[in-house]
């Protein structure tokens, strides 16, 4: 039976931050103040001379020009969180949250600099980035869970198959779509790394082989 997950603080925050961010962007831009809010779009050749805070600012703000785009990606954030988050940890999922964006925002440079140089001054907003990444590690996480893809039941795995066929059309697209790609296939390609090699798994050993060491002086002495 088809139920809707529970919603925890630290998603709560995040969709609250997303959504004050997105109603200030609205404001702000019809006012003297609005260079404060392009400041935190990500423009790849600003980030090149020195705004690399960028990289992750543009993952909270949204296109002011209507309210679905903030819509479908907290609805989208809101049905994949909350396991993931219940499986890792506060801590960990908001590390995963913001450097998927960060990962996000290097592809979008990367895609201007080395294949279509008329993104080099284009901002890039929205958080896809790690929406397409929690919905990779959530098919990667849970490949055999049922969900719901427009009220059709599928297993999860099919997540990644949908998300690069997204991807894949949009660039074959003739119409520009303003649609930022490269950050999708960044935050595909974070999620990727991230679940194929856990980097709190990492550090557990590494805190193991210093106890072992510590221990083994200890006797020494």
């Amino acid at each position: 039976m088809f139920a809707l997950p529970k919603l925890t603080k630290l998603a709560r925050t995040i969709i609250i931050l997303n959504v004050f961010f997105w109603i200030t962007e609205v404001l702000l831009l019809r006012t003297s103040y609005a260079y404060i809010i392009n400041s935190m779009f990500l423009v790849p050749s600003e980030v090149i001379n020195g705004k690399i805070w960028q990289l992750l600012t543009y993952n909270f703000m949204h296109s002011p020009s209507g309210i679905f785009h903030l819509i479908l990606n907290m609805l989208v954030f809101y049905f994949f969180s909350y396991d993931l988050e219940s499986k890792w940890g506060k801590r960990r999922f908001i590390f995963f949250y913001l450097i998927s964006a960060f990962i996000g925002g290097l592809f979008v440079i990367l895609e201007a600099i080395l294949f279509i140089p008329s993104h080099y001054t284009i901002p890039t907003l929205g958080a896809s980035a790690s929406i397409f990444a929690l919905t990779t590690a959530f098919a990667l996480t849970y490949s055999q869970k049922e969900i719901y893809f427009f009220l059709v039941p599928i297993k999860a795995k099919y997540l990644i198959h949908i998300d690069l066929a997204i991807i894949i059309l949009s660039y074959l697209s003739i119409s520009d779509s303003n649609i930022s790609n490269a950050a999708h296939l960044g935050g595909m390609f974070s999620a990727f790394i991230m679940i194929r090699i856990p980097w709190y798994k990492l550090k557990k050993k590494n805190v193991h082989k210093r106890e072992k060491v510590t221990d083994h002086l200890r006797r020494i002495k």
